[in-house]
């Protein structure tokens, strides 16, 4: 498994304008068709990690500039006739992040905003809403903290699957140190790892598999020559 985290910044129109050329044709057609300034340019630098990952892991130029994305039964993405080749994409605030792997992957990406805890009670398990509640009279930073380990590590076991957040993540308990979570309605458990490292954002991965990596690989843009990515890339 490799997971890649690069920061967004604002883009000059002639830079968005080269920079969308090197994403693949189904990410731009979904950014035609936003409105936001804001979530084009999360959404761009979205691909662009997808592409980075892709290339970082063996494969040519030429097979990402034929590279197809297409949808699953429930939705998740996947690029087709790359069997080897399982992703995952988040952003939120000025980040995004990406995992990948042999074996299906998700990931979540969210930064940690003023919440209420009758969101808490509306998504999560009782016996989390129980363990944010007993956390009440404590720090409130640790509240604010444990709140985000529990989304992201749900929001990463879904789309794991396909399923998205609309198929609901009540279901989908946590365990108090986040090294797993537990389906109730389909009795299965998966692994997932959560990464505090990003000032003001929480970020959880989840696999079938326990290998995660100790640290995500934090891509920096100005190191990145497009036309040449490989596995020496990112290290100026």
């Amino acid at each position: 498994m490799q997971i890649y985290t690069a920061k967004i910044y604002e883009l000059q129109a002639e830079e968005e304008e080269r920079l969308y050329e090197l994403l693949d044709r189904d990410r731009r057609k979904k950014i035609a068709a936003l409105r936001s300034g804001k979530e084009k340019t999360r959404s761009i630098f979205a691909g662009l990690l997808l592409r980075y990952a892709f290339l970082r892991a063996g494969y040519t130029m030429e097979a990402w500039k034929q590279a197809e994305i297409e949808s699953g039964v429930y939705g998740k993405p996947y690029i087709k006739g790359v069997s080897d080749f399982h992703y995952s994409l988040s952003h939120s605030g000025k980040w995004v992040a990406c995992a990948t792997d042999r074996v299906p992957v998700g990931i979540d990406l969210q930064e940690m905003k003023p919440w209420k805890m009758t969101l808490a009670k509306r998504f999560y398990h009782e016996k989390e809403y129980e363990r944010l509640l007993a956390l009440d009279r404590a720090s409130q930073d640790k509240q604010t903290e444990e709140f985000y380990s529990m989304w992201t590590a749900k929001e990463s076991a879904v789309k794991l699957n396909g399923r998205g957040i609309g198929a609901g993540i009540s279901q989908y308990l946590t365990d108090g140190d986040y090294s797993h979570i537990y389906d109730t309605d389909h009795a299965q458990m998966f692994y997932t790892k959560r990464y505090d490292i990003l000032g003001g954002y929480m970020l959880c991965v989840c696999s079938r598999t326990n290998f995660f990596p100790d640290l995500p690989e934090r891509v920096d843009w100005e190191c990145v020559h497009w036309e040449n990515i490989n596995m020496e890339e990112n290290r100026c």
